[in-house]
């Protein structure tokens, strides 16, 4: 029974590739030796090749040691390539937001991806069964999962597959008994402690006396909640690409006021899509902070910023913009400049300076370039500095023949609020003469009698 459900899973969800290398998960419980023992015997039958890959968690000591060693014993007999890595508390540590038991898994899986990509494997094999599939759904109804997490654990999210996920517990000890397996036992699978293990030991039991096949019965609601939930996700695509402003793989920009007409429900549909289409996942992500974007765009304010577990959300006028970018603070700076290149801090380009006879600047190719500028250099007061704004700047913009703040400018220039920190002014001893790619200050404009210009150029801004 559990070779032929590995074959048929196999076979129905295309697992593994002809010529393909497989790295095989092996703790050295009895589910995944079942698990190694089922794959090598199916890579000669269809012509894939097999690694075993152990991950020791390194908490368990000697016994840690022990395991290790005895699934290396296991792979050299069998005569299969053998890989390892031992995790550090630093590993653990990257996770350590999702709790214990996610830090483990979290570290487990990135370790175990390390490997195959050492080995040149395309497919990570793991010894989830039936049982553990009803163990997570029940865990996550616990938690407060929406259909999405009551999914339970994936057959295949590549490059994790899981052969054996049809099979129940029992038949995996038939089967290793059956065979003479050997495998060793892990302590920490009856530690109260684990929420998982309280599920396997108290809750499952007892549900198993409502109904004997209730692993089945959560198997099969969760199918039928992944039927609904594509369906969900493939409406809330289209209503997606209906409001959305623009999408690429980094944020999505998405109108205002378009979700400000959606019934509650969708809104936060849409919020979780846009979401997991930047991150790729909605892990950490709870309703809380789907809520939290749904207040800051139904507030009054024109600006808003939240930090949310790997995406920035922000609102800017009449656009919502998710971003996968890590939360960045401006930073101010303020440097001297003088003829030549100056490199713009931060990386974000250079500012070139030049002196020139009017006679010998082509002004008309400078109106054509917003990062081109030219300005009267007798009427620029030494020394020059390139730097960010401050509070109470003010600016006399080309044109309007009288200063103004900086602020007001800026705002009335529509220029995005949370780039405004960031945009460099080119400054004299009297004040802002360049807010640069935008406009000159009318205090430095040429004129009838201007003779030698100051050519001011931004290069490579971002």
């Amino acid at each position: 029974m559990v070779m032929e459900s590995a074959r048929q899973a196999l076979d129905d969800l295309e697992m593994i590739p002809e010529g393909a290398r497989v790295l095989v998960a092996v703790s050295g419980g009895v589910d995944s030796m079942v698990l190694l023992h089922v794959l090598h015997a199916l890579s000669i039958e269809r012509s894939f090749d097999v690694v075993v890959g152990h991950v020791d968690h390194g908490l368990r000591g000697v016994a840690s040691d022990g395991d290790s060693q005895f699934v290396q014993d296991v792979a050299t007999t069998a005569g299969l390539p053998f890989s390892k890595r031992v995790l550090t508390p630093s590993d653990l540590d990257i996770h350590r937001a999702h709790g214990r038991e996610g830090a483990a898994r979290n570290a487990r899986l990135a370790a175990l991806e390390a490997l195959a990509e050492e080995a040149g494997a395309t497919r990570i094999a793991l010894g989830h069964t039936l049982d553990d599939h009803a163990e997570t759904i029940l865990y996550r109804l616990a938690r407060g999962a929406g259909p999405t997490g009551l999914r339970g654990i994936p057959s295949v999210r590549l490059p994790f597959i899981r052969p054996l996920i049809r099979v129940k517990r029992a038949a995996i000890h038939a089967y290793a008994l059956a065979h003479s397996l050997a495998w060793r036992e892990d302590a920490t699978n009856a530690d109260p402690t684990f929420a998982r293990n309280r599920i396997r030991h108290h809750v499952l039991p007892e549900l198993q006396t409502i109904n004997p096949r209730i692993t089945e019965a959560l198997s099969r609601n969760a199918d039928l909640l992944a039927d609904l939930d594509e369906a969900v996700i493939f409406l809330i695509r289209e209503k997606l690409a209906e409001i959305s402003l623009a999408t690429n793989d980094e944020n999505v920009l998405v109108s205002r006021s378009q979700l400000i007409v959606l019934p509650d429900a969708v809104l936060r549909l849409v919020l979780r899509e846009c979401i997991c289409h930047v991150r790729g996942d909605l892990t950490g992500i709870s309703l809380a902070h789907i809520d939290a974007i749904r207040g800051l765009i139904m507030g009054s304010q024109a600006h808003g910023e939240l930090f949310l577990p790997g995406v920035r959300v922000r609102i800017q006028g009449d656009v919502l913009e998710v971003l996968s970018e890590s939360p960045v603070t401006p930073s101010s700076w303020n440097m001297p400049v003088d003829l030549g290149e100056t490199a713009i801090p931060d990386g974000n380009g250079v500012l070139v300076l030049k002196i020139k006879p009017i006679a010998a600047v082509d002004l008309g190719s400078i109106r054509e370039n917003p990062w081109i500028e030219a300005a009267d250099a007798d009427c620029i007061t030494l020394p020059l500095c390139l730097r960010t704004r401050r509070s109470g700047d003010r600016f006399a913009p080309l044109g309007l023949g009288h200063t103004i703040k900086l602020k007001d400018f800026l705002m009335n220039e529509r220029t995005a609020y949370f780039e405004r920190d960031s945009i460099p002014l080119l400054c004299d001893s009297q004040g802002v003469i360049w807010v640069a790619g935008i406009r000159l200050s009318d205090t430095v404009k040429l004129s009838d009698r201007t003779q030698e210009v100051l050519v001011m150029e931004m290069r490579g801004v971002r």
